[in-house]
């Protein structure tokens, strides 16, 4: 039978897809531009609104845990292009996996996403693929991400990377808010294009947002705001043609700042992944890396997860791909 809170209807009409499918996730608020027809010549991309099709999606789920323990979706609501696969319980965390039922995220998307774990439940949340921001001619596309981890609660959030293709004008922001005694595994991940194909650094303008809160106080709010030849300097500087980019958000208040689990992470540092760990207040640290390919970030956060594991038992759990 189907879920009542559940509404999964599309809120356009079909729109065709583009080739190299993905999955992903969508935000951006386009600001004010003007085309120009350069005298006849192909005019140049602009921030005007889309003509074609676009979606206004969503993605609403809390997690709870019931009396014996275990961890249930107790609310969930989707629309298109969001799409969520049946959760399973391991006995000790809820695993969901979150898909784009289309091929990415086009021009005029805007997306919301938003995940709570409640006061003692313990929730994983995956995507099977990678998200992509596709060529957009005119306008952009937003995502805004919410994440919320209450008291006694355990969230993972291992989302696959984000691929800006040419041209794209794309914005994500991402709050992730903890209350007092709430623990997470929080990561994401940058490329730099479609490096099969020769494609790096060739988005227009990108706006990635993040801000962690623990307890209502904030405790760090960035943005990068940059276009493709941008951090095409920033990777230079590294020393790296194609660098990609990893950050996980580490909440985990028993764990002390003189463990040696730190010095393990700060190991990972080595010349084709730059490692640096932060501390933003007791109990709460970021962890950057920098990597010199795809495979090399992937198996740097896997590192980070396998060496954490045994201080955050949510990591304990199998991330298996459904």
């Amino acid at each position: 039978m189907k879920n009542p809170n559940t509404a999964a209807t599309a809120g356009t009409s079909p729109r065709p897809s583009p080739p190299n499918g993905g999955s992903g996730f969508t935000p951006d608020i386009p600001g004010k531009a003007t085309a120009v027809s350069n005298c006849g010549r192909k005019a140049r991309p602009t921030d005007k609104a889309p003509a074609g099709p676009t979606l206004r999606g969503h993605l609403h789920l809390a997690a709870a845990a019931r009396a014996g323990g275990e961890t249930y979706l107790a609310r969930q609501s989707f629309r298109a292009p969001f799409h969520l696969s049946k959760p399973y319980w391991d006995g000790h965390v809820l695993h969901v996996q979150l898909v784009n039922s289309t091929a990415g995220i086009l021009a005029g998307d805007e997306l919301e996403l938003d995940l709570a774990a409640e006061p003692g439940a313990a929730l994983a949340v995956t995507t099977p693929a990678a998200a992509r921001a596709f060529m957009m001619q005119s306008g952009a596309a937003v995502c805004r991400q919410r994440f919320a981890v209450g008291a006694g609660a355990w969230l993972e959030y291992r989302p696959e990377a984000l691929y800006p293709h040419q041209e794209t004008n794309y914005t994500q922001h991402t709050r992730l808010e903890l209350a007092v005694g709430g623990t997470a595994f929080f990561t994401d991940q940058l490329a730099p294009g479609r490096v099969g194909r020769g494609e790096c650094w060739a988005w227009r303008r990108l706006r990635l947002g993040l801000e962690v809160v623990l307890d209502g106080r904030l405790l760090l709010r960035e943005q990068l705001d940059a276009s493709g030849p941008d951090l095409a300097r920033l990777a230079a500087f590294h020393g790296m043609n194609e660098a990609w980019f990893g950050t996980a958000v580490i909440a985990a208040p028993a764990l002390p700042a003189d463990a040696p689990v730190w010095e393990q992470i700060r190991a990972l540092h080595c010349g084709d992944c730059l490692c640096g760990v932060t501390a933003l207040a007791p109990g709460v640290w970021i962890v950057r890396l920098v990597a010199s390919g795809g495979l090399v970030l992937r198996d740097a956060l896997a590192a980070l997860r396998t060496t954490l594991a045994p201080m955050l038992p949510g990591l304990q759990s199998d991330l298996r791909k459904l």
